[in-house]
């Protein structure tokens, strides 16, 4: 009997050996681990933040990250830059740059700030007045720029495309200006298949493009559309945002800051322009 015992006692240590090396039981569907989709990384719907802009920001048409609790933002009338306080939600200064045109993008790079032109022509300055440039990214194939981004991974400036000649079918093309090389080309294709919503339509011309400081992602807003592309550093789509319209009147500037915490403004058609912030998460 006791031989009986001692057999069975090593059977059920052998059967618990086995179950610990064999194969891991497979979760089921509610035990898997949950995808971290792009766009959870902000509420769209629900801005930490909104700030309306003052008369002279009415039509504002560029936005870039100037330091910390300050952007850069640009009108497309004036030749002037804009500095907006996020913590005094008011601007703190203004600077006139050149002569009144259709100014459709502004970054600011390096202690520079580089401002577009709707036909591709940019000018550079630094805030201090003490050095200013040119730069022509003029192309005879390219209608109208509308949106100017910088990507630090390449040392390069992004020129989004709202109407392009050899553009077919309705697609939207991003041109890259290489500042170490000073050589134009063009980066991705957006083709109709990457933008269309879920009710079918493909509407999108892009009003402004900006880089995820933290993931390289590439962030296009359209204002008509009004939608937000979200590519991969390759050009790859990785989501498509459908926006309200009731939130966002006519989006038109993108940017980050340094932690990822994201920036829209708004032209105000008839009322004030406004910036919302959506904190990263």
């Amino acid at each position: 009997m006791k031989l009986f015992f001692i057999a069975l006692s090593i059977i059920a240590i052998a059967v618990l050996i086995l179950n610990a090396c064999g194969p891991s039981k497979k979760k089921t569907n509610d035990e898997k681990t949950p995808v971290t989709e792009v766009f959870q990384s902000y509420d769209f719907a629900n801005p930490a933040q909104e700030m309306k802009l003052s008369k002279s920001l009415k039509e504002i048409s560029g936005l870039s990250y100037y330091k910390e609790n300050q952007l850069i933002c640009v009108n497309d009338e004036e030749g002037k830059i804009f500095i907006y306080d996020l913590a005094k939600e008011d601007i703190i200064e203004k600077i006139d740059f050149g002569k009144s045109a259709d100014y459709e993008g502004v970054e600011f790079v390096g202690g520079e700030v580089f401002v577009m032109k709707s036909n591709g022509e940019i000018k550079t300055f630094a805030i201090d007045g003490e050095s200013e440039n040119e730069i022509d990214c003029r192309s005879p194939d390219v209608i109208e720029y509308e949106g100017l981004g910088y990507d630090a991974h390449t040392n390069s400036l992004l020129l989004a495309t709202k109407e392009h000649i050899k553009a077919r079918d309705d697609e939207k093309l991003v041109y890259s200006y290489d500042l170490t090389k000073n050589q134009l080309t063009i980066r991705f294709t957006i083709t109709k298949d990457m933008v269309k919503g879920k009710n079918g339509k493909t509407d999108f011309r892009p009003s402004g493009i900006a880089v995820h400081p933290i993931d390289g992602d590439i962030y296009i807003v359209a204002s008509q559309g009004k939608k937000i592309l979200i590519l991969s550093k390759e050009g790859t789509k990785k989501d498509l945002i459908e926006l309200d319209d009731k939130l966002y009147l006519q989006p038109e500037g993108i940017c980050f800051n340094p932690s990822g915490d994201l920036y829209i403004s708004s032209e105000g058609d008839d009322k004030k322009g406004y910036i919302l912030k959506f904190n990263y998460r």
